[in-house]
């Protein structure tokens, strides 16, 4: 996308893309007409494609409304045809001229209908985003959890359930190579489209059946963790649920953000998350800056906010209307400041208490605010004992782990246990 920005006589052209922005030098329009003469004639011929419209996504109409059509070759299935339904009211958008720019549509295909015949025509998503080079791509993602998922039974039907997926080949470096843009690959991002089976979201759930599909979600976690996949981006839009013989199963999804144990390179202290639910560890200026290790627990911490975003902000699986909504201001503010916020919170819950909230979900989220409330008090202490220290500036990112012990904090609670008996009535 061109965009020219001017000041007096002198205009510049700026070229927008998911990586970022390129800035050409500037054209005297006055002193240099010809060639700004030729620059009109040219943005007067671009076409879509031109315009940075990607052209594989044709327009169509399916009853009145406005939807794509795409359609490629593919070298086991033939011509995949997917028809996106991009004005159905079900879509999630991101806006934004940078970054992954998240797009989930409702999908129809009729090749994919006959290759999964047990899934409805109608049950299908296509997830559109621009990833990073850089990064291990989610397919590969996924077929790395689905290896784990036929060794461990118990994570087998908690994962997202992958039909199709194309990458496309023209990256956002491309254009900076060509143009000869110092380390045109940093940043440099490509279009993927994914294609799953339809999942609902957590948020339609309230009380126990909440609890019951959020705890499926940690218990698959922490076994995905252990063996070599790190989510590190959870958020309520990435905790899902289906029925299977009568029961909700949780699932984990989105895997765009997450880093496997053997990638090459660091990835460890990549800044990655929705900041509503990052740790508080990580929403520091130290820790936006790459200076903390993602670990284990900063995973279960999203969890619990997670949780506390929910039982805030929801009633009945319906968001509450704005004027009686707490929170808000979390997703607005940049991530030391939501920090800020959040330590604020800590210290009083009795601000923001749902008073109809069931009692055992009460009981619960409070306990889970007394366990945020201890570890950031204990992290604030050992830091002033650090202070003391001579040479010791901040805790070791290769001390070792109690990855079991940092989730049985929350399970050996008596509110988490009698959640998990109410869940779980027959057992």
């Amino acid at each position: 996308m061109c965009f020219p920005p001017f000041s007096d006589d002198v205009i510049w052209i700026w070229y927008y893309d998911r990586q970022g922005i390129i800035q050409s030098s500037g054209i005297n329009f006055i002193q240099d007409l010809p060639r700004f003469m030729v620059l009109l004639y040219v943005l007067q011929r671009f076409k879509l494609g031109d315009w940075g419209r990607n052209e594989a996504f044709l327009p169509d109409q399916i009853e009145g409304k406005q939807c794509h059509q795409f359609e490629i070759e593919d070298g086991n299935l033939g011509t995949v045809d997917l028809q996106l339904h991009t004005s159905h009211a079900e879509r999630v958008t991101h806006y934004g001229l940078q970054g992954r720019a998240t797009n989930v549509v409702p999908v129809t295909s009729e090749t994919l209908a006959k290759k999964y015949p047990h899934i409805p025509k109608d049950k299908m998503v296509a997830k559109i985003f621009w990833g990073e080079t850089s990064r291990t791509s989610e397919p590969e993602i996924l077929k790395k959890v689905k290896e784990i998922a036929e060794v461990h039974a118990s994570v087998k039907d908690h994962i997202p359930e992958l039909l199709w997926h194309h990458t496309f080949t023209n990256p956002t470096s491309a254009i900076r190579e060509a143009l000869g843009v110092p380390e045109p690959t940093q940043g440099s991002r490509v279009l993927y489209i994914l294609v799953f089976r339809k999942l609902q979201p957590i948020t339609e759930l309230h009380g126990i059946e909440f609890f019951d599909v959020w705890r499926q979600c940690i218990m698959r976690h922490i076994t995905l963790w252990k063996e070599g996949v790190y989510h590190r981006d959870l958020s309520p839009g990435n905790m899902m649920w289906y029925w299977k013989d009568g029961k909700r199963i949780g699932v984990l999804n989105d895997y765009d953000l997450s880093s496997l144990a053997d990638d090459l390179g660091p990835r460890g202290n990549e800044r990655t998350g929705t900041v509503p639910f990052m740790a508080l560890e990580l929403l520091t200026k130290v820790g936006q800056q790459g200076e903390v290790k993602h670990l284990y627990r900063h995973d279960l911490e999203s969890f619990i906010w997670v949780f506390i975003w929910i039982c805030l902000r929801y009633r009945h699986g319906v968001l509450l209307p704005t004027a009686s909504r707490p929170l808000d201001e979390w997703a607005t503010l940049n991530a030391v400041a939501c920090g800020v916020q959040k330590y604020y919170f800590l210290g009083h819950l009795r601000v923001y208490y749902p008073s109809d909230i069931d009692d055992n979900m009460g009981s619960f989220l409070v306990d889970c605010v007394g366990v945020l409330r201890q570890n950031a008090e204990r992290r604030s202490s050992r830091s002033d004992e650090l202070l003391l220290k001579r040479g010791a500036t901040k805790q070791s990112d290769d001390e070792p782990e109690d990855i079991d012990g940092f989730l049985q904090v929350f399970t050996t609670k008596k509110s988490w246990v009698k959640l998990t008996e109410l869940s779980n009535p027959s057992q």
